[in-house]
């Protein structure tokens, strides 16, 4: 190992200093502006953590041969108290997360930074918390010890530079590297939502040409499935800077496209959905569009037997008593189900997926098959919040 530079934080004045030998360190290595910046922002993270809560300390930069090529190490010691469990300690910072009002960080956390370095690990003691973070440059091993020095001697050249300069043009190059990487996800979003409605029109086809009833239900249900994600997947690219989507059009969306996918000659289902003006994160959209999406078509394959009309209220409201929640309520008008053949016993593929996704956030299933067949999951308070809620400056 091969030690470049150690920087001392005491005061927000270092943590800029900080930045600038980050970013020296990285370009002497060859790194390209994405990963360079995705080491800056990491270092940033850890070193302002480390004044913050740390009361001060150091940052130590060095490189190593590793096979393939070498590791630019980065080493952040605090001295305070340490920290006892680093996952409790990121949830006692989530209010800091959520507001970033007690400082100017980022915001990332332990987590983020964890997925911006290729190596990461965290030592704490009551001395104080050691962070150690590695990025991978493809730099042969006889090489190591030139660059070292290229970007020692590129760190002592900041003394001499205009610093309000020099961060100007670090923010142009990393406005130019965000930029960079909009583009490609703008690409990624548009190859996915081209490839999922292929796969919708695939399976439409097969649908139509399918000669069995039981072969063309199969189909509808794997359509109204794929069809779920991908109306996520739109919302989320009209939502662009945000990963939360409004719920009641998604619900809605999906109900209309199950029962155009179900409804036939012989049937027409009238379904309503209610649901107070919330958001939810695109996970929890996913699964709460794959929900509505199986009972929905639950609805069309059990209830309406013999019939040529039916009725599906779909709601989403809060709950009511000391224990605030939230609850999705699916209810049909069919001809119910008797207790020992209720549709949540056996282990179809639609309910496994029902149950799954709602044990994946805390939730609670309740059905009654008394007078037509009704669904309600319990979610806890957190899994939406209310749209608009704008994040605080510090």
């Amino acid at each position: 190992m091969i030690d470049i530079i150690t920087v001392r934080i005491a005061a927000e004045a270092d943590i800029a200093r900080v930045r600038q030998v980050a970013d020296k360190v990285a370009q002497s290595f060859g790194l390209e502006s994405f990963a360079r910046t995705r080491m800056v922002t990491a270092v940033l993270e850890i070193s302002r953590n480390a004044l913050q809560y740390g009361g001060g300390g150091q940052v130590r930069f060095s490189a190593t041969p590793k096979p393939g090529g070498s590791e630019i190490g980065v080493r952040v010691t605090d001295q305070g108290t340490g920290i006892d469990n680093p996952a409790a300690f990121e949830r006692e910072r989530r209010p800091y997360l959520e507001t970033k009002a007690a400082t100017r960080g980022l915001g990332l956390g332990l987590s983020g930074v964890k997925r911006l370095a290729d190596n990461f690990d965290i030592a704490s003691s009551p001395q104080g918390t050691r962070v150690a973070m590695a990025f991978f440059v493809p730099v042969p091993a006889d090489e190591i010890a030139r660059r070292a020095a290229a970007a020692a001697e590129a760190v002592l050249g900041l003394g001499s530079a205009d610093p309000i300069a020099e961060l100007s043009r670090q923010n142009r190059e990393l406005a130019a590297a965000m930029a960079e990487r909009e583009l490609l996800i703008d690409e990624v979003h548009h190859r996915t939502g081209n490839n999922l409605a292929l796969i919708v029109s695939f399976i439409q086809m097969s649908k139509r040409k399918a000669a069995s009833p039981e072969t063309r239900q199969a189909m509808a249900e794997l359509e109204a499935r794929v069809h779920s994600v991908a109306r996520v997947h739109q919302e989320l690219q009209r939502a662009q800077q945000s990963d939360r989507i409004e719920l009641l059009p998604l619900l809605e969306n999906v109900a209309k496209h199950a029962s155009d996918a179900f409804s036939s000659v012989n049937l027409s289902v009238d379904i309503d959905v209610v649901s107070e003006p919330v958001e939810v994160v695109s996970s929890t959209a996913i699964d709460f569009g794959l929900i509505v999406g199986e009972l929905i078509t639950n609805a069309f394959k059990h209830a309406f037997e013999g019939r040529s009309k039916g009725r599906i209220a779909i709601r989403f409201d809060r709950t009511e008593g000391t224990d605030p929640g939230w609850v999705l309520i699916v209810r049909d008008d069919g001809v119910g189900t008797p207790e020992d053949a209720r549709p949540d016993r056996p282990q179809s593929l639609g309910w496994r997926m029902i149950r799954a996704m709602s044990a994946r956030h805390a939730a609670n299933i309740e059905t009654d098959g008394s007078d037509g067949f009704c669904c309600a999951i319990t979610f806890p308070q957190s899994v939406v919040r209310a749209p608009n809620t704008a994040d605080t400056d510090g």
